[in-house]
């Protein structure tokens, strides 16, 4: 089984769990309301939408949202719109299709988003594609974690072999680099956040026991298993008290215009 298979089938037994386990981040959002405020109605397209949990933000956030949510597996979809079609949201529509070939009429789209899953896309050719559907005053907007940011963890810290294993990350330098060959885009904002975080150490084996990121399923079963005992013992010894885990989550949202 390929990479892309095996991160297919990750997805897939995920998707009914993930909004759960998962840390969905309101401040992003915020952002990209204040981005678009000026918009009476937005045309946006959400690319690798998952399980719809940033979704339900944005038709929060945005004035008068049509939303396209795209994504390569059908169960994320199926449980994204669901999500959606729960809180009584009707203004979206759902494709099933690859990031790399965004099936979507250029000059079409007020803007482009994507949460946490551009290191699953091929970069260059998602903003290539991206840039022919956004209008000519369109933005795309991209939250990751940077490999720097993923290794200052809780789990880059104290998770055997995380930093290593997830490899997919990009730093800044990288994509500035990227973004600089796409001539037609520049990159108006990288603005960084940074969230402190609390929990128990129940609550963290449970999020690697669901799988909560992909990286856990880089791990064989029992190399998980051997890694997830030694992640509870640094722990214990790492906090005194087991029950009140504090630590620092980090990401970024690059914003990108039209030149």
């Amino acid at each position: 089984m390929d990479a892309v298979q095996d991160m297919y089938s990750h997805f897939s037994r995920v998707a009914s769990r993930y909004r759960r386990v998962r840390t969905t981040d309101i401040e992003p959002i915020a952002l990209i309301g204040e981005t678009l405020r000026g918009l009476p109605e937005v045309k946006a397209a959400d690319v690798g939408c998952g399980a719809g949990r940033y979704d339900l933000l944005l038709f929060r956030h945005l004035n008068n949202l049509h939303l396209t949510c795209i994504d390569i597996n059908e169960y994320m979809l199926k449980e994204g719109l669901d999500y959606l079609t729960s809180h009584g949201i009707t203004d979206f529509k759902t494709i099933k299709a690859d990031a790399n070939d965004i099936p979507l009429e250029d000059d079409s789209m007020d803007c482009i988003v994507t949460f946490n899953a551009i290191h699953h896309f091929d970069f260059v050719n998602f903003l290539e594609k991206s840039n022919k559907v956004i209008k000519e005053n369109g933005t795309i907007f991209i939250y990751t974690r940077l490999r720097s940011q993923n290794a200052r963890t809780i789990w880059g810290q104290c998770f055997p072999s995380f930093s290593e294993r997830e490899a997919r990350l990009y730093e800044l330098y990288e994509m500035e680099q990227w973004i600089q060959s796409v001539d037609s885009l520049r990159l108006e904002i990288a603005k960084p956040f940074k969230y402190k975080r609390n929990t128990t150490i129940e609550q963290l084996v449970e999020k690697v026991k669901a799988r909560h990121y992909s990286t856990f399923s880089l791990y064989e079963e029992d190399e998980l298993d051997e890694a997830l005992k030694t992640f509870q013992e640094n722990i214990r010894r790492q906090f005194q008290d087991t029950n009140q885990i504090e630590w620092f989550d980090e990401n970024i949202l690059l914003v990108l215009k039209p030149k």
